[in-house]
């Protein structure tokens, strides 16, 4: 008995030849990771020939299998061609999609993650600072997945942060206070904050992202702030993102 056609929407993230004419991809969709063989994409004149391509976000019908499933229609909604005019954007673009990958699983909802990521990727090539968005972007999925980081306390005794110059640990998953840091041979593994970082942290996790306009945001500020990230999802998943060092090109 033939499996019944299902029909999905998702991001394209990675594609791979496969013998003379087929293809296979990977999907970030509402229902988590999902691997696909579009048979036959390859030649000139197939009806899937130029949807299935990395950064495409697409509206698919498909025959579920055990191990690939099979596509039968590929429609794209958004080719997200403004990012793919610039090299410097598609390096951002292919970041985003590796750390949505992988903080993503098969057969969960996905629906936030996608839905942001949708969201960022339509922004980034119209912002004055893309970097920012893509900031934005990295706190909100690593806070959705369970793994904020602490920033309105220490991290080792609990108290109330001052006003003051700390040091974030990704190993704890947020700040030490003075006394805390001085008292731990920890020095090697934490990264000095500023207040400003520290700010554009915590009005970031407010979610008062209008407010970010009134800041005196410099690229060294937010570049900080995207490293804690960073070293945040390293401890996480227990791997560096390969496309982590172009992330700031």
């Amino acid at each position: 008995m033939k499996s019944t056609s299902k029909h999905i929407k998702g991001i394209i993230t990675r594609c791979t030849n496969y013998k003379e004419a087929d293809r296979i991809f990977t999907l970030i969709s509402d229902s988590g990771i999902m691997n696909f063989i579009a048979r036959g994409a390859k030649k000139p004149k197939s009806k899937l020939s130029g949807h299935i391509e990395p950064l495409n976000y697409v509206n698919l019908y498909y025959r579920p299998s055990k191990s690939l499933n099979s596509v039968s229609q590929v429609e794209s909604i958004n080719s997200f061609l403004e990012i793919k005019k610039e090299y410097n954007l598609i390096l951002k673009a292919q970041y985003m999609m590796e750390l949505s990958e992988s903080l993503s699983s098969e057969n969960e909802d996905n629906s936030y993650i996608l839905s942001l990521l949708i969201k960022t990727l339509s922004n980034i090539h119209n912002s004055k600072i893309p970097n920012l968005d893509i900031l934005i972007y990295e706190f909100e999925i690593l806070k959705y997945q369970g793994f904020g980081i602490r920033l309105f306390d220490c991290t080792n005794c609990n108290k109330k942060l001052e006003r003051a110059e700390h040091y974030f640990s990704s190993k704890a998953g947020g700040f030490y206070c003075g006394n805390c840091f001085d008292s731990k041979e920890i020095h090697y593994e934490c990264i000095k904050v500023s207040i400003e970082q520290q700010l554009l942290l915590r009005t970031i996790s407010r979610k008062k992202y209008m407010e970010l306009a009134n800041l005196d945001l410099r690229e060294k500020e937010i570049d900080t702030c995207r490293k804690l990230i960073q070293n945040s999802v390293r401890d996480v998943i227990g791997v560096q993102l390969k496309t982590v060092n172009f992330s700031e090109l």
